[in-house]
């Protein structure tokens, strides 16, 4: 670290002059116009503040395609630029892959060389709301679950398994603005991302998606699920109404940083996992003891995200 001086020039105006090597590294001349964003600990100073940052990955193709592509994704790659030759079958894997990430699309494309470029910019969306829409979706997957459980309905659970890749969606898009804004404070600021806070967005992203991945896991198992006498599934039903009721009331403590409903939340983990060991031993009774087990865990898995979710409300 450098350490400088304030310097006094007169007139009320303070001046602190910046390194000769780093303006000549950065192109930086007289009457270039600099951005001053006031943070928590200090000031960031940043030029140029109105370009665009491009970013360019060049990949060729490989059995890791679909993880390369996501990464550069959430690491915000503007463009991506595939060599091949590229198969009917990698084509596939890659067409799947851009389906769950919000706003990357193919704009050039031949048997050997493919671009990918990102037509949504980021900055565009707060990113309170693109939580608030995640979880919507994960929680209404859960909802439906209930219902279809209820039901025996397994046309609702497979519409809630094809649901899945929107939750992923805005999973990825999060953890890309969080990635970008760490990088870029203009950005972070526009939107409304706090870099201590980062962190705790990133989780509760994480386990929003999650709670969506266990509805899948309920909604699977109900395909499978043949009988089981109605007073127990009753109880299961309830017992996941009640992981619903748990994580909105998480969510709610954590947009809104309320410690007493997050704290009464977190006060009802002993009695929630004691339903839970007594409804393992009810469907040990079930013909279908093991797929009921596979969805009991699936809403205890979701009671688990409510409660970290709810812990993280708990700010200074």
């Amino acid at each position: 670290m450098e350490i400088r001086k304030l310097q006094y020039s007169g007139k009320g105006t303070f001046i602190l002059s910046l390194p000769k090597r780093w303006l000549d590294k950065h192109s930086i001349d007289k009457g270039d116009k600099f951005g001053i964003i006031e943070m928590e600990n200090g000031l960031f100073i940043t030029p140029k503040f109105n370009e665009a940052r491009e970013l360019t990955a060049n990949l060729k193709v490989s059995k890791y395609i679909s993880r390369e592509i996501t990464a550069r994704y959430t690491y915000g790659f503007n463009k991506v630029v595939i060599s091949g030759p590229i198969s009917s079958q990698y084509r596939t894997i890659i067409t799947q892959t851009l389906s769950e990430l919000m706003g990357y699309d193919i704009v050039e494309e031949t048997e050997d060389h493919m671009i990918i470029k990102d037509l949504l910019n980021p900055s565009q969306l707060n990113i309170s709301k693109t939580l608030r829409r995640e979880f919507f979706l994960a929680s209404l997957m859960h909802k439906d679950a209930m219902t279809a459980l209820h039901n025996m309905d397994k046309e609702l659970a497979k519409d809630i398994i094809r649901r899945d890749s929107e939750v992923n969606k805005l999973f990825f898009f999060t953890v890309r603005q969080i990635r970008t804004a760490l990088q870029d404070t203009t950005m972070a600021e526009s939107i409304g991302v706090n870099h201590l806070e980062s962190i705790d967005l990133r989780v509760v992203s994480k386990c929003i998606e999650e709670i969506g991945d266990h509805a899948v896991h309920i909604a699977e198992s109900i395909i499978d699920l043949e009988e089981c006498s109605s007073g127990v599934m009753d109880l299961m039903v309830a017992f996941g109404n009640s992981t619903l009721e748990y994580s909105n009331i998480a969510m709610d403590s954590f947009l809104n940083a309320n410690k007493e409903k997050s704290s009464e939340l977190l006060n009802k983990k002993n009695e929630f996992y004691q339903e839970k060991r007594s409804l393992d031993e009810e469907v040990l009774n079930c013909k279908d003891a093991i797929v009921m087990r596979n969805i009991l865990d699936s809403i205890r898995g979701i009671g688990d995200k409510a409660f970290e979710i709810a812990s993280l409300a708990y700010k200074p």
